[in-house]
């Protein structure tokens, strides 16, 4: 890479976080140089340490404007700006526009976002996750379809994973993922499903909900109870199927490691993204989508035994849709390795 310096704004979720965190090891990976900017409340900051990252931690309308006031001067002093979306990207943004900067956009989702969306116009190129997700956009030639950059693994292996986490070699293992707050819903629900499938083991990463599903229920042995995994390569490589939200980050980490799954989208998301997210995967055979509106034991129970009976053909599908260099193609197309798009 030249000496030229990035500057990376992400924020919010870690549906925005991840990715920009991947940006950030390919161009690390390459000897390049950059900048990251994190705007948003209630950011773990230790996720950030190794990224040098500027992290500013509150929001409200008055601290949004001061965030744009200060970053100014970082948007005049690099080159080239690479944002992730969500309204953490706002300010920078706001600056690269007015003064014609070079910036480049990450959208995770089908439906993109509203900032993504207002921006677009100008952007040298605006990323996607699939090929849906054009349908959104008035300007087409700035589009790429790369797929989500996902976040550098550790390679361990099945075998490695299961004896790490104590499962045995020969299970049949589910791994649940309820989004980085946790849904408290899913998780309760899926401690009465494993009761029902004795025969299964789960992975249940509960986030934020951890110590009060403890309080709250019984878990069964055949559940293991995680906050949070701080090496997630170990459940995902440990896993046959999983349960999950239907967030852009949480799909595009399933497709990196070629495990169908069962989505629950969280009814709440903004123009109800996690739907089409979801519906993109289903579209491709690559997964089952249960609405939480109909989201009940045996209904959860059902599609557990016909994704597991089915997995291989899940997994073949999954083949298909390859997310697996999304990061090394979007810094190629920011250094201008691949010619634009028509």
């Amino acid at each position: 890479m030249n000496n030229e310096c990035f500057l990376i704004v992400t924020g919010g979720t870690g549906g925005h976080i991840f990715p920009a965190i991947a940006i950030a090891q390919e161009i690390k990976m390459r000897n390049g140089k950059y900048k990251m900017i994190v705007i948003g409340p209630k950011i773990e900051t230790k996720a950030f340490e190794e990224f040098n990252a500027k992290i500013y931690s509150k929001y409200d309308k008055l601290s949004l404007i001061l965030h744009t006031i200060r970053v100014f001067r970082r948007v005049f002093s690099e080159k080239k700006i690479i944002a992730t979306g969500s309204y953490a990207s706002f300010p920078i943004l706001l600056w690269a526009w007015l003064f014609r900067k070079p910036y480049y956009l990450i959208e995770e989702n089908v439906v993109p976002g509203r900032v993504v969306r207002m921006f677009s116009k100008s952007a040298k190129y605006v990323f996607l996750p699939f090929e849906e997700a054009k349908n959104y956009f008035k300007k087409k030639n700035n589009l790429v379809v790369t797929g989500v950059p996902v976040r550098i693994f550790n390679k361990v292996s099945k075998q490695e994973a299961r004896e790490i986490l104590r499962i045995p070699q020969n299970s049949k293992v589910i791994l649940v993922l309820g989004g980085s707050q946790g849904s408290r819903k899913i998780n309760r629900l899926v401690v009465k499903v494993a009761e029902k499938l004795y025969n299964y083991e789960f992975i249940l990463i509960a986030g934020k909900d951890h110590d009060r599903l403890w309080n709250d229920v019984y878990i069964p042995k055949n559940v293991k109870v995680f906050e949070f995994f701080e090496d997630m390569s170990v459940p995902y490589s440990a896993s046959d199927i999983a349960i999950s939200r239907a967030g852009g980050s949480a799909i595009a980490e399933l497709l990196y490691f070629k495990i169908p799954a069962i989505y629950i989208p969280y009814p709440k998301a903004k123009d109800n993204h996690q739907y089409y997210n979801a519906k993109a995967m289903v579209d491709r055979k690559c997964g089952i989508m249960i609405e939480e509106k109909d989201l009940e034991l045996n209904v959860l129970k059902e599609a557990i035994i016909e994704l597991m009976n089915r997995r291989e053909e899940y997994k073949k599908n999954l083949m298909k849709v390859d997310n697996s260099y999304a990061r090394e193609k979007i810094i190629n197309y920011i250094q201008g390795a691949f010619e634009k798009v028509q």
